[in-house]
């Protein structure tokens, strides 16, 4: 009598939660799963912290030993107990059944430690017809090791256990997992807890769903670069999950930070969980579109339907990354458009067509077409905004009798966003998709972002003139400056809308209002910073030059005249503010100044005196009065054997700042070992 479906042999170690469960419970719906395989140990419970298994513990359909002869286990049944597929999924206890190699059937393993246990898994492989593995980085050094039948199928989520439990958030973050021998877990976790509320608990199954449910974030990182159940998890439950980027696992392919998860820098985590803590509407859509690509294609049972092709001859490989990536896509509910007109707002002021540039509004609303977003004009000229108030890129509009400036038209923009990134555009500006990521992975990530920009600043308040300016293409990292260029930039709206920062109208209708917020931003404890974007091109006052004289409210002047004007009204404005709120006078210090003295430091440690030296001479020609340069100078003064002029430093420094411990240490510190 024929069979009316195919069997297959299960090969695991015996408990509840392991990854061969999963599989079985997909078998089980097209196939004849005999179980086989030994019990898991107490001893193996202790270790793993599995103490809080809930679940049943119970032994396989086949009961075996973790070593046994499992050819001669073939051959002793009878025909109709014979498996046609041999299947071992790794699991924990050392389960090795010998002579898997002799059975007369397709065997298959699936690895899914292969980045703890490298050598080990390329050992074992070679005792089976088909090698799947969790983790695709390691597919080249088995196939290096002459394995050929070696595929990446990654771990996957079961809809119906992990699944949402309950629609009240109980925690801002959630964690479940093993602390065992994971001090970096340990340390992100504590970062965490010391501004957000976090629960721990080890736990499994339902109770696992229901954690990660009742949480608003879920933690997830990565142990050695791998690709984890919990990502796959996290995502079908339909929690926002905040996890790191390990490299070569495919994570970043399958998965695009922002869209349906969140990343983190290890350094930058709290700036990661408060910026989607504090906007939860978002961190819900986000988590919902993760939920609906897990549930389109990375459920085990896609993952068991790519490996029985395999094995059936039915296809030659496992999809790619990207392929996973565009079965997961399709007809999404929410659309990455919806999660970016959540996420960012683009303010233009337009006065006119730019006459002095190769762009202008039209070109920059063409390359809008291309970015989600809300889209928000303010028109500072009535003829022009009749003529393209209704383009279908706009999203909204203000319309100015007069041309009321660009800080006013900021503010009016900002004030109509309500998106918690905003980005201030120029008319004349030309810009790709990249630019604008970067400049909101900054806002996000950034510590006390208020600003991110691709071009800006350090400057002189004394003189009002730049100290140092990054251009595109200069840098290569982020970098806080004193002021971000106002061509191009993105803003944490909170910040503008709470009234702690705003474009003062004074600076009507141009000039100085970049340094002004630069402050502002300062005198919050926030930071400005240039991000390294070069995917723009803009031509630096396209339209003033097209101007003779600028016309705003009932006014008309020069660019000279409105240059000299608003630098006197910087210069008071700020030294009121000093004077009156008793900030020290080293609030008006650049950034720059703490760069040089950071970058002198560095010089003098590795003992590169004269590189040391030219900085802070250079520093000190600007602000001669800079105690720490000073005694810098008393230092290499010191190593170079001037032990008179290294002295001279140290009184000068404490002349400044009587208090001033470096120097008054130093001192003592000299004249002991002179005397």
């Amino acid at each position: 009598m024929q069979r009316s479906k195919e069997k297959i042999w299960l090969n695991y170690v015996s408990y509840p939660v392991t990854t061969a469960v999963y599989f079985e419970r997909v078998l089980q719906k097209k196939y004849d799963v005999i179980t086989c395989g030994p019990m898991i140990t107490p001893k193996i419970i202790k270790d793993w912290e599995l103490e809080n298994l809930k679940l049943e513990i119970t032994p396989q359909d086949y009961p075996l030993e973790k070593d046994v002869d499992i050819a001669l286990l073939y051959n002793s049944v009878l025909p109709e107990y014979k498996p046609d597929y041999f299947i071992w999924v790794e699991s924990v206890g050392g389960n090795f059944p010998q002579n898997v190699n002799k059975l007369n059937i397709p065997t298959v393993c699936y690895l899914v430690d292969t980045h703890l246990h490298l050598e080990a898994h390329i050992d074992w492989a070679k005792n089976f017809d088909f090698v799947f593995i969790a983790q695709r980085e390691y597919v080249p050094k088995f196939k290096e090791a002459g394995i050929k039948n070696i595929y990446w199928l990654p771990l996957g989520c079961d809809i119906e256990v992990h699944s949402k439990l309950s629609n009240i958030k109980k925690h801002e973050i959630g964690f479940v997992g093993s602390f065992n021998k994971n001090p970096r877990r340990s340390k992100l976790l504590g970062a965490l807890k010391t501004k957000f509320d976090v629960y721990y608990e080890r736990c499994f199954w339902d109770d696992m769903a229901r954690v990660f449910s009742e949480s608003k974030i879920v933690f997830n990182n990565a142990v050695k670069n791998d690709l984890n159940m919990r990502v796959f998890e996290t995502l079908s439950i339909g929690s926002l999950l905040l996890t790191d980027n390990p490299p070569n696992c495919g994570q970043d392919e399958l998965f695009i930070d922002g869209e349906d998860l969140a990343i983190y820098d290890d350094n930058l985590i709290k700036n990661s969980a408060e910026f989607y803590l504090d906007n939860f509407e978002l961190s819900e859509a986000i988590a919902k579109r993760g939920q609906e690509l897990v549930h389109n294609t990375h459920t085990y049972a896609h993952r068991i339907d790519e490996m029985m092709k395999i094995v059936k001859s039915q296809s030659v490989t496992t999809p790619t990354a990207g392929e996973w990536r565009e079965r997961s896509i399709q007809n999404t509910k929410i659309t990455l458009k919806d999660i970016n007109y959540l996420k960012r707002s683009f303010v233009i002021p337009v006065l006119d067509y730019s006459p002095a540039s190769q762009y202008n509004i039209k070109t920059l609303l063409n390359d809008l077409e291309t970015i989600d977003g809300n889209v928000i004009i303010v028109f500072n000229n009535e003829e022009v905004a009749d003529q393209i108030k209704n383009h279908k890129r706009i999203d909204y509009y203000s319309i100015m009798k007069k041309n009321v400036g660009v800080s006013r038209a900021w503010n009016i923009g900002i004030n109509m966003s309500h998106t918690p990134i905003t980005f201030v555009m120029n008319s004349d500006l030309h810009v790709k998709k990249d630019a604008v990521n970067k400049l909101e992975k900054g806002i996000i990530n950034l510590t006390k972002a208020a600003i991110t920009g691709p071009q800006g600043s350090f400057f002189n308040f004394y003189e009002a003139k730049d100290l140092d300016y990054y251009d595109k293409g200069t840098f290569d990292e982020p970098i806080p400056v004193d002021a971000v260029s106002g061509f191009f930039f993105a803003i944490k709206t909170k910040y503008f809308h709470n009234c702690q920062i705003n474009f003062d109208n004074r600076y009507t209708p141009c000039y100085f209002e970049e340094w002004d917020t630069g402050l502002q931003i300062k005198k919050a404890k926030l930071f400005n910073y240039v991000i390294p974007a070069t995917e723009y091109a803009h031509e630096w006052s396209g339209s003033i030059r097209a101007l003779r004289t600028i016309k705003y409210l009932n006014k008309e002047e020069t660019a000279g005249e409105i240059l000299t004007r608003n630098k006197n009204l910087f210069l008071d404005k700020w030294r009121k503010i000093v004077d009156e709120t008793k900030l020290e006078e080293s609030f008006l210090e650049s950034y720059w100044v703490k760069l040089i003295i950071e970058r002198g430091n560095q010089y003098i440690q590795n003992q590169n005196f004269a590189k040391a030296e030219e900085i802070i001479k250079e520093l000190l020609k600007i602000f001669p009065y800079n105690k720490e340069s000073i005694c810098n100078l008393g230092i290499i003064e010191y190593y170079k054997g001037n032990t008179e002029s290294a002295i001279s430093n140290f009184e000068k420094a404490l002349e400044i700042d009587p208090d001033f411990n470096t120097a008054n240490d130093n001192l003592k510190r000299i004249k002991e070992i002179s005397n």
